[in-house]
Parts: structure tokens; sequence; C-alpha cells
């Protein structure tokens, strides 16, 4: 794990009550950053050798971000690195059964509360002069076509142009933007996947069969990958994305 490398940071990690923020929070704390874990709920401690912080956050609504922003401004002199993690997933639904309420969910946290990150994390990074990163949390399905999740595929489909077009737009004010494809990793999320009838072993051995390396990410596999990703050390990555699926390889 990289250490020491983010002491002196801010980090905002979006969902950071899930399972994958839960990881991604420790790992900063960790490595020395201050983090700020933003979600709709807010309990718990969160152990590493930083600080955390625990903030409200509606990533789909902008005056939400905006009072997150002014609050770190304000008390912690500013962001340094954003996440956004926070997400959802409703999957088993046949395509043409996709309610439009449930599509339009999908795209408003997965998407628009990306977009909206990305937006005032540039602007707030921007105005700092002193540059900074963004992660951002796509998906094996951002580039692999599941007809049963076609909502969570499409929005985290355009999780990845979002990544590419803010990276082009906040390269010159010194922010880097990059994102991290999980496949499957064994959290509550993953095993809303199960079939009826289905057992958590046999669910997790066939899951396991699509990894040619025999065995699924971690959410600690994950958070390492991110905080490569935001790692001030890597000044000239940007603009990537990296799946993390034991080497799956979405879409090859």
């Amino acid at each position: 794990m990289i250490k020491d490398n983010f002491t002196g940071l801010n980090v905002v990690v979006t969902g950071g009550a899930g399972g994958l923020g839960k990881a991604i929070v420790t790992a900063f704390a960790a490595a020395g950053a201050t983090v700020i874990s933003a979600d709709l709920a807010t309990s718990g401690e969160i152990a590493g050798d930083g600080k955390v912080i625990e903030r409200s956050l509606d990533v789909t609504s902008e005056d939400s971000w905006i009072a997150l922003m002014d609050y770190i401004d304000r008390e912690l002199g500013g962001i340094d690195v954003l996440v956004n993690n926070a997400g959802i997933y409703r999957p088993n639904i046949p395509f043409e059964d996709m309610p439009l309420e449930l599509w339009q969910k999908h795209f408003a946290i997965n998407s628009d509360g990306v977009f909206l990150g990305c937006k005032h994390a540039i602007r707030r990074m921007k105005a700092s002069g002193r540059g900074g990163a963004i992660v951002n949390m796509g998906s094996g399905m951002s580039i692999t076509a599941n007809p049963t999740g076609a909502a969570y595929c499409g929005s985290k489909a355009a999780v990845l142009m979002t990544t590419r077009t803010a990276a082009r737009a906040a390269g010159r004010y010194g922010v880097r933007v990059n994102a991290v494809l999980p496949g499957a990793v064994p959290t509550e999320m993953l095993m809303g996947n199960k079939l009826d009838g289905e057992s958590d072993g046999d669910f997790l051995a066939k899951m396991e069969t699509y990894s040619p390396l025999g065995r699924l990410a971690t959410p600690e596999d994950i958070a390492n990958s991110v905080l490569f990703l935001a790692d001030p050390a890597n000044k000239a990555v940007s603009g990537v994305f990296i799946p993390v699926d034991g080497g799956n390889i979405p879409g090859a």
C-alpha cells in the first residue's frame, strides 16, 4: 500500500459508508490523508492512521455539492482529491421491462453525480492553484453490455466519457481525472445479483469462473487502484481507466 503520499491532503470519498467506500476511506486515512467520507447516511467510525470526517452529501443535488465544498474550503483549506464512488445498481431487470423512473435514478446517481462532483471539484482545485486528482468509479459494465442491467451499463458508460472530457478540461489547471472499473467484488451490491434459489457460495463460485486469475477482486484491491491513480507521484497519468477484475478484461 502507498504510505504517507497523501499526508497533508484533503480527500473526499462519496458513498463512503458502503462496501467499497469504507475500504477506500480506510486506505486514504492509512496513507496520511484527512478524509471526508460523504454519504446520504453517516454513522460509525472507520479505522485508519489519518483523520476521517463524516459529512452528509446527496450526489444528485448541486446545492449539496456546493455546501460540501464550502465546508472543506472553510474548515480544511480546500479539496485535493475527489473519489466519485457513490452508485446504485438494481439488477436482473429485462431491458424491455426497465421502468423509466428507475433508468433515470441510475443516471441521476451514477452519471449526474459524477458530473457534479467533477464540476465542483475542478472549480475549487482551479481556484486553489495547487491542482489535484479526481478518480471516478466506473464498472466492468461500463464497456460490457448486460441486457438485464441496462440502466447501470448506460450510466456507467457515461462515467467513462465524463472522465475523459473532464480530464481534457482540467489538465490546464494541473488536475488529473481517471477512472477505476471494478469487476465483481463481494459486496452487498454484488450479492444483489443472485438469482432466486442460488446460494451465496454457488453465486460467488460462478463469478470467480469469469476471472483468469480464478479470484474476485476485494474492496482493498479496488482501494489500492484508486490510491494509485490519485497519488501525486503519478502526475502524468490522466484520462485513463483501469479495469480491476482479475484479468476478465471487459469488452475483449
